[in-house]
């Protein structure tokens, strides 16, 4: 049986009155919400947040040397501004002697280059961003 918010609500304002603390945050998507202690009992405060464009990290799938072109051209595979679709070859990963595409997971822009081309990266190491 799944508890109704209010109910939660409820809960948590038990809580924090058997705690020395005075605030607690809860933030999700699209919502926080606050109970401050007081004397009195227990404030509630609900507050609806704008969702903002976020970036989406594309992280390495393997342990490998991170490279931004192609081992036999020069040219950058993506650059910082650059529109991609999603499955757009974003990187290669080498491992080893074999280079493996990495593909942008959404439709974008290039925000930001993390790892530096040839950095070694373990698994699940940022490379770049995608806004």
């Amino acid at each position: 049986m799944t508890a109704r918010p209010n109910d939660l609500v409820t809960q948590l304002s038990e809580w924090l009155a058997g705690t020395d603390l005075a605030l607690l945050e809860l933030s999700g998507p699209g919502e926080t919400i606050l109970l401050r202690r007081n004397g009195a009992g227990t404030e509630v405060e609900t507050r609806a947040v704008s969702v903002a464009t976020t970036s989406t990290v594309v992280r390495a799938g393997s342990v490998g040397v991170v490279l931004h072109s192609h081992p036999l051209r020069s040219e950058p595979l993506v650059r910082v501004g650059q529109s991609v679709v999603e499955g757009h070859t974003v990187a290669l990963l080498r491992i080893g002697l074999i280079v493996l595409a990495v593909q942008a997971p959404r439709a974008g822009t290039v925000s930001r280059i993390v790892a530096a081309h040839e950095a070694t990266v373990g698994y699940g190491d940022p490379l770049l961003e995608i806004e």
